[in-house]
């Protein structure tokens, strides 16, 4: 399996807010994203692009 990160990290890497990366996971927006189950954290790989531009913090 590739590296992965959580939505925390992501949300870190990329500007924007936990619930905003779960969003995207949920809505396909995120190439990769995967769920072990309903509920569970997401994986997103490390190489993933946010689908929006980056915020600069």
């Amino acid at each position: 399996m590739a590296e992965t990160m959580g939505t925390k990290e992501a949300s870190e890497k990329w500007g924007y807010p936990q619930s905003t990366i779960s969003k995207w996971c949920r809505e396909n927006k995120i190439p990769g994203a995967e769920q072990d189950g309903k509920g569970s954290p997401w994986h997103i790989p490390k190489d993933a692009e946010c689908p929006k531009q980056i915020k600069k913090k």
